[in-house]
């Protein structure tokens, strides 16, 4: 009973001493969020059956909303600045984008800002897109959620030729969705990322990502995670007989930034920047077929290995701005991907600002196996209310190609308009 007093006044004394030479500042609380509503209305040619469908059981046009709420709460102590962003998921699907996005914890300095926890790296932050200059969502946007790129009119057996139809990383939260290694109820891996100062207008980043299956969100198992990241594909011959799985995980990996901003004169600024991915290929390429002898075998995928490259220049009311992609041949094996292994995406945007308004023409191009898929968009936006934003846009589509798989195939051409009418509130 005496030691543990003498615990307790040690511990109380240590407090107070402490408390007397660091005096924390009050909590500051920001409350932000965001809610868009958007109608998506696609004409499309050369689709069948089910595939008509923008909804399960509505042709023509489809409703989509998203969503955020998220709290960031800081304090300083000695010029340090720490805190955490805490996200709260709504009754809607939750929007991907860095910003509203991530809850994680927070340390920033005159030397720099360190995030543990947060789901976007330093890469998908720092990247500089056409499309984050274009009006409404660009031709880069939103017009692919309501195109069917992998309808029944252009597969090859039970493959489809994988258009792309926004530049996707691996490390993001779409591209992870899209292949198959997450779902809406899972997130991207964690990793810790590090910022430095902006310092004349130069800024650089970088994130550590130890295993891209060591996901947050939920609880996740050994197994659980050795099973994420996994696309299978059936192959020709009796069903689930014959199948390839393409593990699409990585150890070891780091994303990686770097910006530059200069105002060259009054109302003429640029910024460049510089981002990408590398990682070691966690699994192999496994082919299984059960037909006559079981037998399986494994071939080794190529490791991560990405890049982005893009420029914004502002001139006035105008704005113009112009990005380049690369995927390289980034997880893929010549056994599998037959057809080509390059993904590489081309994206340009010029945009007319006055007062409320905004107008602008932007161009998308996506080349992955040799399947290119070309989109021009044109979108307009007006501030109507402080936070209140409706914009419209309409985009033009056209895609080709054929499986990865086949390259015997013929190639399938599809193409198509969307337009999309909606509303944004930030607060």
């Amino acid at each position: 009973m005496k030691k543990l007093s003498l615990l307790l006044s040690i511990s109380c004394l240590t407090s107070a001493v402490f408390a007397a030479d660091v005096v924390p500042s009050p909590l500051q609380v920001k409350l932000e969020g965001v809610f868009d509503f958007q109608s998506g209305f696609r004409n499309q040619s050369k689709l069948k059956g089910k595939d008509k469908m923008v909804s399960a059981n509505r042709g023509g046009f489809a409703f989509k909303t998203t969503a955020a709420f998220l709290t960031t709460i800081t304090n300083t102590v000695d010029d340090i600045n720490y805190g955490a962003k805490i996200v709260l998921v709504p009754t809607s699907k939750v929007k991907g984008g860095p910003n509203y996005n991530g809850s994680h914890l927070f340390l920033e300095s005159d030397y720099g800002r360190t995030e543990i926890g947060a789901p976007h790296d330093a890469s998908a932050k720092m990247r500089v897109m056409a499309d984050d200059t274009a009006a409404a969502s660009g031709a880069g946007g939103g017009w692919s959620d309501y195109a069917k790129l992998d309808g029944e009119n252009v597969k090859h057996g039970d493959m489809d030729p994988g258009f792309v139809g926004s530049a996707d990383y691996f490390f993001d939260t779409s591209f992870k969705t899209k292949a198959g290694q997450i779902n809406d109820g899972t997130e991207p891996a964690r990793k810790i990322s590090y910022y430095t100062p902006k310092v004349s207008g130069f800024q650089a980043g970088i994130s550590y990502i130890p295993d891209s299956s060591n996901v947050g969100g939920r609880g996740i198992s050994i197994e659980d995670g050795a099973k994420s990241g996994i696309t299978k594909v059936a192959l020709p011959g009796p069903k689930d007989q014959h199948f390839m799985e393409v593990n699409q995980n990585v150890k070891d990996a780091f994303a990686a930034g770097a910006t530059y901003e200069y105002n060259i004169s009054d109302g003429v600024d640029v910024k460049i920047g510089v981002t990408g991915e590398y990682g070691k290929s966690a699994r192999k390429l496994k082919e299984t077929n059960t037909t006559n002898t079981p037998e399986t075998t494994e071939y080794k995928l190529s490791n991560l290995k990405t890049y982005n490259i893009g420029a914004a220049l502002t001139f006035g009311n105008f704005s113009y701005a112009a990005s380049y992609g690369s995927l390289g041949k980034s997880l893929t094996a010549k056994e599998y991907h037959k057809t080509g292994r390059d993904t590489n995406y081309y994206n340009g945007a010029i945009a007319y600002g006055q007062g409320p308004i905004k107008a602008s023409v932007s161009y998308f191009k996506s080349k992955r196996f040799k399947n290119t898929v070309d989109v021009v968009a044109i979108g307009t936006e007006y501030k109507m209310l402080p936070g209140l934003l409706p914009y419209a846009e309409i985009a033009y589509f056209q895609a080709k190609g054929k499986p990865v798989f086949y390259p015997e195939a013929q190639k399938k051409k599809i193409k198509g308009t969307v337009a999309i009418v909606g509303a944004r509130l930030k607060f």
